[in-house]
């Protein structure tokens, strides 16, 4: 099966797409449930000039996507049938009912105005209301009806071969980006200017939140994986969205804080050495707090319990000189990536240093039962923070001897 599929590429990338269609085709006898070989057989269709058998393969491509649930999926379809025949609207009409009827049994005859589709050919029967939920796609869950068909007609399909990049760090982020068919994943410099990959994306899934809520330029790379059809939204259509529908901006600043805190662990020194899945779980249980301008964060010789990693911002950190106490030595600066309260996490001794705002700052707290809770099933996120802490003493005992002397 491997090599068949092989092969198929390889005649697509050739431009042979009479032999491509023959070895699809037996791609397709061998796994019909497979839709991305559906996909390319529709694709072949196209390039050889028969757009009503392309069309007639994508209807019942996006049929089988809106049935299984997979909503971004069936409306990218509906994208590249528009694109074909403006005049095929079942699969739009369709998605709009299924979300108006959501979680009840309906049926629905369409057929289509250029009178080529049979009305059992475009029956979509009763549809599961387990697997319509929109669950998904989660983006898309507060629209229905009306609302739903208008936030599709806004929607664009852009195209990205394999390899390419979507956007690159430091492009504009003017828009929102949803994957219709295809993989992307997201790279980030590292603390070595290295790129390393953060997260992995799939079908239905979006990105391009981070420079888009924060309104400034992109600090990923998004890259195609494989070949890829995304639906991209633009600022504009957005905020009409959020003002009349306030669950999709909810719904992508609640994304928006796990993908900055998936990146920002990717780029933090301490966790650069633990296994990705042991991140995606730690990511999972920091909590966001906002701190206001210059305020203090914790106390040295006070009580604490929590972990601190700064997703944006910088902090100030100093200690009481060992010489005299109404004196401060500084233990310097911190910003997006660094972390401390190390020591609650590893012990039950008072804070030893006192740590200020230095301007707003946001932070991600991880408490110490959470941790404990990780570090037991992924030890080696106790072995790093244990040797960072140990590197964090010496230095600060150095800055203690530095000012005894000077």
């Amino acid at each position: 099966m491997s090599d068949l599929r092989t092969d198929a590429k390889k005649a697509v990338l050739k431009g042979d797409y009479k032999k491509a269609f023959k070895l699809y085709t037996e791609l397709h006898e061998k796994d019909s449930s497979d839709l991305r070989v559906h996909v390319k057989l529709a694709e072949i269709h196209e390039k050889l000039g028969d757009t009503t058998a392309a069309v007639n393969a994508y209807l019942k491509i996006a049929k089988e996507y809106a049935e299984q649930g997979f909503v971004v999926q069936a409306i990218a379809i509906n994208k590249i049938i528009l694109r074909l025949d403006p005049n095929q609207t079942q699969v739009k009409d369709h998605l709009k009912h299924l979300s108006s009827e959501r979680g009840e049994d309906w049926a629905l005859t369409t057929i289509g105005p250029t009178g080529s589709f049979k009305a059992d050919e475009m029956d979509f029967g009763k549809v599961d209301k387990s697997k319509f939920s929109f669950e998904r796609t989660p983006l898309l869950s507060s629209l229905s009806g009306d609302k739903l068909d208008v936030f599709i007609d806004s929607l664009k399909l852009k195209h990205v071969k394999a390899g390419d990049y979507i956007y690159n760090v430091g492009d504009a982020g003017n828009h929102l980006y949803l994957i219709g068919m295809g993989q992307v994943r997201l790279e980030t410099p590292d603390a070595t200017g290295k790129r390393k990959v953060f997260s992995h994306l799939f079908e239905g899934d979006f990105f391009g939140e981070y420079a888009f809520m924060s309104r400034s330029v992109c600090v990923e790379a998004a890259v195609a994986d494989s070949d890829c059809s995304l639906l991209m939204i633009d600022r504009g259509t957005f905020d009409k969205w959020v003002a009349s529908s306030p669950g999709i901006g909810s719904v992508v600043e609640d994304f928006y804080r796990q993908r900055v805190l998936e990146r920002v662990l990717t780029i933090t020194p301490i966790f650069m050495g633990i296994p990705q899945e042991a991140r995606l779980e730690l990511a999972r249980h920091f909590q966001l707090r906002t701190i206001v301008e210059d305020e203090p964060i914790v106390n040295e010789g006070e009580a604490g319990d929590a972990f601190f990693l700064i997703r944006s911002g910088k902090v100030r950190v100093f200690t009481r000189s060992m010489r005299n106490n109404a004196e401060v030595v500084g233990l310097g600066l911190l910003k997006e990536g660094d972390f401390f309260g190390e020591v609650a996490l590893l012990t039950h001794k008072p804070r030893t240093a006192t740590v200020q705002a230095q301007g707003a700052v946001e932070l991600m707290e991880l408490s110490r039962s959470d941790f404990d809770l990780i570090a037991d099933k992924h030890p080696s996120v106790r072995r790093v923070v244990e040797a960072f802490h140990k590197k964090r003493v010496q230095e600060t005992i150095r800055a203690q001897l530095n000012q005894k002397n000077s």
